[in-house]
């Protein structure tokens, strides 16, 4: 079984590895903590929880061709450039908000139209008290 890790880059960054196994059947998304062929329902994909995975995938793919523009990625998603901006924004989510909201039952109570309301700080600390967190320590130690 995999676990959470957290670890300090060189350039002063954070990486956390928050791991869940996705699968799909049909039209459905379920989240499996345990493996990728447990097929135990932890239970269907909420909304929000879809958007964060679909920003990190976004973003993965964005990364991965650098040429290709905002426009060019959202005609590829078959979406509106300014839903995808928004999506690829929770991939900024501090680490701890990501894995509040993936945990099971989730930590946190937002929806999507909550997080979409107003666009998202890139600080974490701004990102906390837009939604209604106390202010937290992110330095790496």
């Amino acid at each position: 079984m995999m676990t959470r890790s957290v670890q300090p880059l060189v350039n002063g960054n954070i990486e956390v590895t928050i791991p869940i196994y996705i699968r799909r059947e049909g039209t459905r998304v379920f989240m499996n903590k345990n493996s990728e062929n447990d097929k135990t329902e932890d239970g269907e994909l909420s909304p929000l929880r879809r958007r964060v995975i679909m920003g990190f995938q976004l973003l993965d793919k964005w990364e991965k061709n650098p040429l290709l523009s905002s426009t060019a990625l959202a005609e590829e998603e078959t979406m509106d450039r300014s839903l995808l901006c928004k999506i690829m924004s929770l991939a900024n989510l501090a680490p701890d908000i990501v894995e509040g909201i993936m945990s099971d039952p989730p930590a946190f109570d937002f929806s999507v139209k909550k997080i979409f309301s107003h666009r998202l700080p890139a600080d974490w600390n701004e990102q906390r008290k837009f939604l209604g967190l106390p202010e937290k320590d992110y330095t790496a130690k």
